[in-house]
């Protein structure tokens, strides 16, 4: 019983890897070789969904990262304003104790 080298190892993932895509290649060209004939009202049909649903997908995509945007916006910006408002009034309590007139 004996390890297989670093090198052979690479070589067998390669041959693994090279013989996956080969497959996948062969079936891209079965699928897309594949022809059904489609009537017009099926030919319509199809075409309209390959025109709306990438604009009705991508326009949902849209709405739902502007929603989570602006969630997280609103967080950032109530956490900056809290801490604007505590600088604040630390320069306050300083300005106040330096205008004290006993200290």
């Amino acid at each position: 019983f004996s390890c297989p080298t670093l090198q052979e190892r690479r070589r067998n993932m390669w041959s693994f890897f090279r013989n996956v895509s080969q497959g996948h290649e062969k079936l891209k060209k079965r699928i897309h070789n594949t022809r059904i004939p489609l009537g017009p009202k099926a030919r319509t049909f199809v075409t309209f969904l390959y025109i709306t649903l990438p604009i009705a997908f991508g326009y949902r995509l849209m709405q739902y990262t502007n929603n989570y945007a602006e969630k997280h916006a609103r967080k950032r910006i109530e956490h900056l304003r809290d801490e604007s408002n505590a600088r604040r009034e630390r320069v306050m309590e300083v300005v106040q104790k330096k205008q004290e007139p006993g200290k």
